[in-house]
């Protein structure tokens, strides 16, 4: 638990070659090999809002620039607005029908009467109506000003008054685009190979029909004539196309008035923010009062395809409203995790004797090995893994890892379930079994084990150590396909990986020990 949010102090090898933490590392399970964010392929599944999880198709979100016509952010604090309702008071004129008794006796006073009834018989019918407010900056829309909208979703987008600009450098650097794709494609279809391919006279076009080629070919022809006769880039365009007027370049700007700040009418809180004016790069507004109503942004889940099988290593539900995963392959759910539990404080000339914790994430019991870069250097079996080994022991560690390990290697792992009596007394046996120098505790998935630390010179300032880890994994075909008679698991084998672990500096103070160890 001392090292519960230090992830950086733990890094394991991708077969990459970069070191990443175990939570931001991928396994897999068809090459069987961890795979960081750039090994993989991101592929967009489904485009939403957050906000309102309005879902849209790829083409229908760029469409709509990939932002949602329904909610909005706040221009000051980047939260979501939320929709009022107020009541607002109409004046509305009542037609009355007024009789008088006495006929037009007194019809001075009659029209007097009316006239005043007619001024105080106004009625204000109350009308409901719609505006944006933030409920963290408190900022409205009424405070730039803008109308009350009789409607729900009814704010219409900012006027860009540099729009009929970008249009017309669209449309441009599309002719552009398309005028060099037929110049590809002129060349790689030259007069020649044309006119050979298609047949002059009827004695050819019969012969050649005769094994049923004369369709594609005459097809292949049309298509391509009209490419043969496109014009070049370096034509002059049709009237169709005119030239795009180009752009008045500023040779000079005004300089800025050094007075301006000194003045007693300049006020900084009227100014806008950089962020601010980022967040509308349309308009860029200067001052807060020109402020508007951000549209939301969409945004996308995610899969990840591992480059080197085409295979994905990580799925989501397209339900944007769902947070599961039909793939979710990370490497925390198959590799052993490891943790600093404790280190004393450094010495340069001795052994510092350190805990590590390993915890098995894995549903099923792993056979765990351990072994130090020098045995590995040994064995002399794996090439690729020795080359590794002898890189990272060469400009990246500052130290050595000695392991107590005695001849039989072999730590079992209870699998990450909840416990019942079963696993309790398994769990008596596993500890039974363990070697004392090596491992110093056992909690069910969880062991602590001894290792030893010795600097590799007295001018070392950061300790950088590494060992090696072997256990078994189950590939996923092995667990769709049927199993042979030759072969009943082909894909499950043991693999090794490289794990680097940062202690920290010289002069960091020891960690404290644990209560079960001390």
């Amino acid at each position: 638990m001392t090292t519960l949010l230090n992830l950086h102090r733990v890094k394991y090898q991708c077969s990459c070659g970069s070191f990443k933490s175990l939570c931001y590392l991928y396994f897999c399970r068809h090459c069987l090999k961890i795979k960081c964010k750039d090994c993989v392929i991101l592929e967009v599944d489904c485009r939403f809002c957050p906000s309102c999880y309005e879902h849209l198709q790829s083409h229908e979100a760029i469409t709509r620039k990939n932002r949602c016509q329904s909610c909005f952010s706040c221009p000051c604090c980047n939260h979501t607005l939320v929709t009022r309702a107020t009541n607002t008071s109409a004046a509305m004129p009542i037609s009355l029908n007024t009789t008088s008794d006495s006929g037009n006796a007194g019809g001075g006073d009659a029209d007097e009467s009316i006239s005043s009834t007619n001024v105080s018989g106004l009625q204000t019918p109350s009308k409901k109506v719609y505006y944006l407010a933030c409920s963290v900056c408190r900022w409205s829309t009424r405070d730039i000003r803008l109308a009350d909208q009789p409607t729900l979703n009814s704010w219409k987008a900012q006027d860009n008054i540099h729009e009929g600009r970008f249009n017309e450098l669209l449309q441009h650097y599309k002719q552009i685009a398309t005028r060099e794709k037929q110049e590809r494609d002129r060349k790689r279809y030259s007069t020649v190979k044309l006119r050979s391919a298609l047949p002059t006279t009827t004695t050819s076009r019969s012969s050649s029909d005769k094994y049923g080629l004369l369709a594609p070919v005459t097809r292949r022809g049309i298509r391509t004539s009209g490419i043969l006769k496109s014009p070049s880039v370096t034509e002059s365009p049709n009237s169709t196309n005119p030239t795009i007027k180009p752009s008045d370049p500023i040779t000079e700007i005004e300089p800025l008035d050094e007075n301006l700040f000194l003045s007693n009418t300049f006020d900084f809180n009227k100014l806008t923010t950089i962020t601010q004016r980022l967040n509308s790069v349309e308009i860029q507004p200067l001052t807060v009062d020109r402020l508007y109503p951000l549209a939301k942004h969409f945004t996308s889940k995610q899969s990840k395809r591992c480059k080197e099988c085409d295979h994905n290593v990580l799925k989501p539900e397209p339900s944007p409203k769902l947070i599961k995963f039909k793939l979710h392959q990370m490497a925390l759910f198959f590799i052993p995790e490891i943790r600093i539990w404790h280190h004393p404080a450094w010495s340069a000339t001795e052994s510092n004797p350190c805990v590590l914790s390993i915890v098995n994430q894995l549903d099923e019991q792993t056979i765990l090995k351990l072994y130090t870069l020098d045995e590995i250097r040994e064995e002399n079996i794996d090439k690729d893994l020795i080359d590794r080994i002898n890189q990272l022991d060469e400009y990246i560690l500052t130290s050595q890892l000695t392991l107590p390990i005695s001849k039989d290697r072999s730590i079992k792992l209870h699998p990450h379930v909840e416990p019942n009596e079963t696993d309790t007394k398994l769990d008596d046996e596993f500890r039974q079994s363990d070697s004392r120098e090596l491992v110093l505790y056992r909690k069910f998935a969880k062991i602590a084990i001894r290792c030893y630390i010795k600097l590799k010179s007295s001018s070392v300032k950061t300790i950088l150590g590494a060992f090696i880890i072997e256990h078994r994994v189950v590939g996923i075909s092995s667990i769709v396909s049927t199993p042979t008679a030759t072969s009943s698991n082909p894909v499950t084998r043991n693999v090794r990986h490289i794990i680097l672990i940062d202690f920290g500096p010289t002069d960091e103070p020891a960690l404290t020990l644990h209560s079960s160890l001390a």
